[in-house]
C-alpha cells in the first residue's frame, strides 16, 4: 500500500540539495524507470546511474518529501512503485493561492467547453495544470470552490475556424472578406481590415473597418461565414486603437467620439446593488443623503446604456446628459 501523497512544503523533509545537471537528470530518470518497471530496487537504480545505493536512497527521499512524488517500496510486489495517477515531477512548488488561481481559470473556462474555442482552451488548461502540478486531478482542488459566470455561450461549430482565420489576418495585417448577416438586413459580402478580437458576455466579436469607410465596426461571429484572408496589406496605425475606444464603451458598441460623463442617481432601495458592482472601469460613486448613490461613468456612446438604465425602473434618475432617455 503506497502512502498518501503529501503536498510539498518549503523546508520539509531532507536537506539534500539538487544542484547539478546530473542529479536533476537522475531524479527524472528514477521516476521514469520505476514507472516503466525498468528497475526494481536500490541496487538496480544504483547500477543504472553508476552511483552507490545511499545516493539513490537520498534521491528517493528527496522525490517523496520535497517534490511530492508518491514513490515507495511495495513489499507485495518486491519493487519500488509510483501511484498510477502520477504523471511527472512538477517543475515548481505551488502555494494555496496558486491553486486558487488555477481553480478560477478552470471554472471560468468550463462554461465555454461547448464552443470550439472553449474546448481547445479547456484541453490546454488540463495540459498546463499537469505540467505545473504533476497531476491532471484539478477537480480535487476545484471541488470546494464555485466561480459562477453568467451568459454561458452556446456552441458554434464554425467559431474556432473563424477565430483562427481572423487572428491570422490581424497578425499578418491582411484584409479579409466574409459574408455577414446584420439584424433585419440581407447577408452581404464584406471586405474588412481586421483590428481586434473581443469576447463579451460569452460571444466573440471582430472589430474592423469596412473598406470605403472610416469608423471601426463590431461584427458578431454568429453572423460571419465564409471567411477568406486576402493578399492585400493594410496599416492598423491608420485607425484609433479599438482597446482605447472600448474603455469608454458600456458594452460592444464603439465610437471615436470624445467621452462625456453619464451621471445617474439611484434610490436607496437599489443603491447597495449599485455599490457592490463595477459597472465601468473608470466609474465614480458618490454617497448622497437618505442612502442614495450617484454613479458617474465616462462614455463615448450610450447605444447599449439606455436599456440597462430602464431596467432599474423608477429607482434611477438621469442627471446627465438630460436628453439621454428622450
Amino acid at each position: 500500500m503506497l502512502p498518501a501523497k503529501k503536498p510539498p512544503t518549503a523546508g520539509s523533509g531532507s536537506d539534500h540539495q539538487v544542484s547539478t545537471r546530473a542529479q536533476i537528470e537522475r531524479l527524472y530518470g528514477i521516476v521514469a524507470k520505476v514507472q516503466n518497471n525498468e528497475a526494481n530496487n536500490l541496487t538496480d537504480l544504483a547500477m543504472a546511474y553508476e552511483v552507490n545505493t545511499r545516493t539513490i536512497q537520498r534521491d528517493i527521499e528527496f522525490l517523496r518529501e520535497r517534490l511530492g512524488v508518491p514513490i515507495a517500496f511495495d513489499r507485495k510486489e518486491n519493487r519500488y512503485a509510483i501511484e498510477d495517477d502520477f504523471v511527472h515531477i512538477p517543475p515548481l512548488e505551488l502555494r494555496e493561492t496558486d491553486f486558487l488561481l488555477l481553480s478560477f481559470l478552470q471554472q471560468c473556462l468550463a462554461p465555454f467547453a461547448a464552443t470550439g474555442i472553449g474546448a481547445e482552451m479547456n484541453k490546454s488548461f488540463e495540459r498546463l495544470f499537469g505540467l505545473l502540478t504533476g497531476t491532471r486531478k484539478w477537480k480535487e482542488w476545484a471541488e470546494p470552490i464555485l466561480w459562477r459566470s453568467e451568459n454561458v455561450p452556446r456552441g458554434n461549430p464554425k467559431e474556432l475556424k473563424i477565430f483562427h482565420l481572423l487572428q491570422r489576418a490581424i497578425t499578418r495585417k491582411k484584409e479579409v472578406t466574409f459574408h455577414y448577416k446584420p439584424l433585419r438586413k440581407p447577408a452581404a459580402r464584406r471586405t474588412i481590415q481586421p483590428l481586434l478580437l473581443m469576447m463579451h458576455k460569452g460571444r466573440w466579436y471582430l472589430y474592423g473597418v469596412i473598406i470605403g469607410k472610416k469608423e471601426i465596426t463590431p461584427f458578431s461571429f454568429d453572423r460571419i461565414s465564409e471567411v477568406e484572408i486576402t493578399t492585400t496589406d493594410f496599416n492598423p496605425a491608420d485607425y484609433p486603437d479599438p482597446r482605447a475606444l472600448l474603455r469608454h464603451s458600456f458594452g460592444v458598441a464603439i465610437s471615436s467620439d470624445p467621452p462625456f460623463d453619464v451621471v445617474l442617481e439611484f434610490e436607496s432601495r437599489v443603491a447597495e446593488r449599485v455599490r457592490e458592482s463595477l459597472w465601468h472601469p473608470d466609474q465614480k460613486l458618490k454617497e448622497l443623503p437618505e442612502g442614495r448613490v450617484r454613479l458617474t461613468m465616462p462614455l463615448n456612446t450610450t447605444m447599449e446604456l439606455e436599456s440597462w438604465i430602464r431596467g432599474w425602473g423608477p429607482y434611477v434618475r438621469v442627471i446627465e446628459p438630460s436628453d439621454l432617455l428622450k
